[in-house]
């Protein structure tokens, strides 16, 4: 699609006739706007979204989503990325999850099951990007905070309430919990550990008691040396430790006197002695929006203005800074009096000031460029490009003979969405830049008719679905659809981040959106259409950086995938490229065999591959004599970025709830006793068995694999591209290196380490070195293996266990009872070499996301005597496809419980079409 398609060029001049300014000008505004199109061209920013069916869960749900991947210039399926990666990450940021999708026509689904073992209860971040999408800002990277839960009829909800004061210079913190059962009556005269922690680290300890309303307070001197932003309250039950979860309470600090609060001068900056529109945003302690009224003074301490927000924290005011003056801000504080100072940005003497007036009925921009007199030249050039999605849309030359000028840009130059203006000098240098929203109100027109006007429980919803678009005209398209209980799960569609504020609006902004459906009414008012002015002059960013428009196109550092491959290099002993290697690749799972020779390079490629869930390969290269001797292989690895997790705070679920969601977690409970009774179970407590593992194809020297301690397959997936060295420090208490008299020594338990690979001693053929020498060289093992090449590994420290391999590997003479022994088994099975085995490698790729079908149950009759129907989710689908007319029909069946359903729909032609739209059912 060329850039003529997404919206109309033109080049108007203003302010001189046509003459007078020259054609090379003229020509140079047409070169800007080239540049900028084909720079967009070339980078072709892909920009993602992820669907999921809810909002949150429980341990042991499935979450099912469909990812959407556009081209960001014209929001058509992008054709660069045929890989997307999807991960999960705990609220520590490790990431628990990786799983690439597969990607057809920018579209893609699957699964991922929420089990207890690797997703126990807590919060999480659900992240997606594709290789290619490392290349730009990580503000592309899509990101979502979810919760995992499992509330049971013995948990606790915890209404915490903090109030934090300075006296006499020390910050001191009065805190009152008030804990209720999960039918909200009060947990009276219970006895609980009470910690104030950071980290590891305790800062307060004490026992205290709920009294008879079910309320703990107590006090608490906030340390110096304590960040306010990671201390937690810890509360166990102290009736039965073992058997009561520790319940942990972030301290959520919203001290009146630590707002932050930042002002945003339309254009980039302020000019003295013009009129400036600044824009301000106030976050309190726990990175919310909070509402701030206060006080502009200059330097004279003289009131220049007054300014409150409009909106979660957001607002604006009009300012002429004067020349050589000053300006602070104070906030009036709920006690009446004012905080400290806040500054504004400097004055600049010289400048030029783009102010945007982008007014809800209009037709057009009104733009106002203000100069000081310094640069009202008349051979002064400045070019005013505007540009949407990276498209240069608009160009001008200008020159500003006149203290302010005026200009006016057609709206229709722009497509829906986030439109850019920025002022340039001559040498195309921005001075100034300034974002608007542009709302056509073109988005899809989803309509849904359902087959009945209300339902009952066990009963068949059928829905036509009809898709066009705003002049009437049939779409076909495809649509993702999640139903689910009202009751169960809390849907906002005030605070929803869907397909179509995500893509339009917050991909291409700094910083968290509060309530981003707030800024998409069904229609908008002129107060919601100001507000959303504010958040883009508040949270405006640049998205590339000028210079690189104009400079000769770079390699990217980050290919992009079209499909899943598995590429590397074979070579010999000397490291140099083996050509025409034969080079076999094996998977059992799914059974597959192929062959490829190396290029010139020792370079092999196996494309067009699907890998299951749990994929494993092994790659076999051959040399020109057909031995695999002295050849090895390197396999090129996707290694995943790093990414920093949000300034804002996670809240356990059970914490600060509102009574919405408290009767949904206590629906939750009543529906998962209903099931317990009608089937006829009971939840027993939990039992702890411990049995010997067997790991497959161990070289033990113990009879039935007997170990003190052992990790099977499964337990090393877990680890995923963990280095060994890192698997046993994290695995393994008390492994360390060093003590008293052996500083370069590993032990485990105060026992000599010993290495065992595939039942060989590391040490079996080492020449004399020294300990520092050797603890350098058993180091290189730890970093070499990886936890995917290992099947298992087996610990042998008490006699029982260790006294056979002190015999085997230190001789008879040796004494029992010093040693610790390691036994790793590997895939290849071939020993301790720093080569994966000549000739051999085992490849073990990010598995993909399962795409299993959503299972919604058909009842034939609405007998309830079987079995409660609880679902939350009611129904799913990844893919509801609009024909030619537009048309398409889906029909599940409704559960147990009478309410309200919840309808989400994102979707979209694939073709810059799109929508996000909800409805509800109403169940008898």
């Amino acid at each position: 699609m060329k850039a003529k398609s997404l919206c109309i060029l033109v080049l108007p001049i203003f302010m001189q006739m046509p003459s007078l300014f020259g054609q090379s000008k003229v020509d140079a505004v047409v070169n800007i706007v080239k540049s900028v199109t084909g720079f967009a061209d070339r980078q072709l920013v892909e920009k993602i979204y992820i669907h999921t069916d809810k909002p949150y869960y429980a341990i042991g749900d499935t979450l099912w989503f469909k990812t959407y991947l556009f081209n960001a210039a014209y929001l058509n399926a992008s054709a660069k990325s045929g890989i997307a990666y999807i991960e999960i990450a705990d609220g520590q940021n490790k990431v628990v999850k990786r799983l690439m999708v597969a990607m057809y026509m920018g579209l893609g689904w699957g699964n991922i099951a929420l089990n207890e073992k690797e997703f126990p209860q807590g919060n999480y971040y659900l992240r997606a990007y594709t290789n290619w999408m490392r290349n730009f800002d990580n503000h592309y990277v899509f990101e979502k905070q979810f919760s995992i839960i499992s509330p049971g009829e013995k948990d606790m909800l915890i209404n915490a309430k903090i109030n934090v004061k300075d006296i006499a210079g020390k910050q001191k913190a009065s805190i009152k919990l008030d804990l209720t059962k999960i039918d909200r009556q009060p947990v009276r005269f219970a006895d609980f550990q009470l910690n104030i922690k950071q980290g590891n680290k305790v800062w307060y300890k004490d026992k205290a008691g709920t009294l008879i309303d079910g309320t703990i307070a107590f006090n608490f001197d906030v340390p110096e040396k304590a960040d306010p932003g990671k201390l937690s309250i810890t509360l166990q039950d102290l009736k039965k430790p073992e058997d009561n979860p520790i319940y942990d309470i972030p301290i959520l600090f919203n001290r009146p006197e630590n707002i932050d609060l930042q002002f945003m001068p339309e254009g980039g900056y302020m000019v003295a002695g013009l009129t400036n529109h600044i824009a301000f945003k106030a976050l309190s302690e726990d990175g919310k929006g909070t509402f701030v009224s206060g006080i502009v003074y200059n330097n004279q301490q003289q009131e220049a203005l007054s300014f409150h927000s409009t909106h979660l924290g957001i607002g604006s005011f009009n300012l002429k800074p004067q020349t050589g003056e000053t300006y602070t801000a104070k906030i009036k504080l709920p006690d009446g009096t004012y905080s400290k100072p806040y500054a504004l940005p400097l004055a600049k003497s010289l400048g030029l000031v783009l102010k945007v007036l982008n007014s809800l009925d209009a037709d057009s921009l009104s733009v106002d460029i203000a100069a000081t007199r310094d640069l009202q030249d008349v051979n002064n050039t400045y070019y005013l490009i505007g540009q949407s999605r990276g498209i240069a849309c608009y160009g001008a030359l200008i020159k500003l003979n006149a203290r302010e000028n005026k200009i006016r840009i057609s709206k229709a130059l722009f497509p829906t969405g986030i439109a850019r203006l920025t002022l340039l000098d001559a040498n195309q240098q921005p001075l100034n830049e300034r974002i608007v929203y542009i709302d056509h109100d073109d988005y899809l027109r989803i309509h849904l008719a359902t087959d009945k006007k209300d339902y009952t429980k066990r009963d068949s919803v059928g829905l036509d679905m009809m898709v066009a678009d705003k002049d009437g005209k049939p779409v076909p398209g495809s649509f993702s659809v999640a139903v689910t209980d009202d009751s169960q799960i809390k849907t906002d569609s005030l605070k929803y981040n869907s397909l179509k504020t995500d893509i339009l609006l917050a991909s291409d902004l700094k910083g968290n959106i509060e309530d981003p459906g707030y800024y998409f009414p069904k229609k908008y008012t002129a107060e919601i259409w100001q507000h959303l002015d504010d958040l883009l002059l508040a949270q405006g960013w640049v998205n590339y950086d000028w210079k690189a428009i104009f400079l000769p196109p770079a390699e990217l550092p980050f290919a992009a995938e079209t499909n899943f491959s598995v590429k590397g290099r074979v070579t010999n002993a000397f490291n140099k490229p083996v050509e025409r290697s034969k080079v076999v690749l094996l998977s059992k799972k799914p059974s597959f065999f192929r062959d490829t020779i190396t290029d010139k390079a020792g370079m092999f490629r196996f494309v067009n591959i699907y890998p299951s869930d749990t994929p494993a390969y092994f790659i076999q290269a051959k040399n020109k004599r057909g031995k695999s001797m002295n050849v090895g292989i390197t396999v090129e690895e996707f290694k995943p970025p790093v990414f920093f997790p949000s300034a804002i705070r996670m809240v356990p679920w059970y914490v600060n709830i509102d009574s919405t969601q408290a009767k949904t977690i206590s629906n939750y409970v009543t529906f998962k006793q209903e099931l317990y009774k009608q089937v006829g179970a009971h939840v027993l407590k939990e039992v702890k068995i411990i049995g010997k593992k067997v790991i497959k194809d161990s070289k033990n020297l113990n009879r039935d694999g007997g170990s003190d301690l052992a990790f099977d397959q499964e337990d090393m997936d877990k680890a995923a591209k963990m280095t060994l060295g890192d698997w046993i420090y994290k695995n393994i208490k008390r492994f360390h290196l060093g003590g008293f008299n052996a500083p370069f020594t590993y032990f485990i338990d105060g026992k000599v380490f010993h290495l065992i690979i595939d039942g060989m001693d590391i040490d079996y053929a080492l020449p004399p070195m020294s300990a520092y020498e050797h603890q350098k060289y058993v180091k290189n093992y730890l970093d070499y293996y990886m936890a995917e090449d290992i099947k298992g590994v087996e610990v042998m420290i008490s006699p029982k266990y260790e006294t056979v391999y002190v015999k085997y590997f230190a001789g008879i003479g040796a004494i029992p009872g010093a040693d610790a022994y390691l036994e790793v088994t590997t895939y290849s099975g071939s020993g301790p070499f720093m080569k994966t085995t000549p000739g051999i490698y085992l490849y073990k790729p990010i598995p993909f996301a399962p795409q299993k079908q959503f299972y919604s149950p058909k009842y034939i009759s609405k007998a309830t005597d079987f079995f409660a129907d609880a679902r939350s989710t009611i129904y799913w689908s990844t893919n509801i496809i609009t024909d030619k007319k537009g048309k398409a029909k889906f029909s599940f069946y409704t559960s147990d419980k009478p309410g309200t359903y919840t309808v989400w729909i994102n979707g979209c032609d694939m073709n810059g079409n799109l929508e996000s739209t909800a409805r509800k059912i109403i169940v008898k």
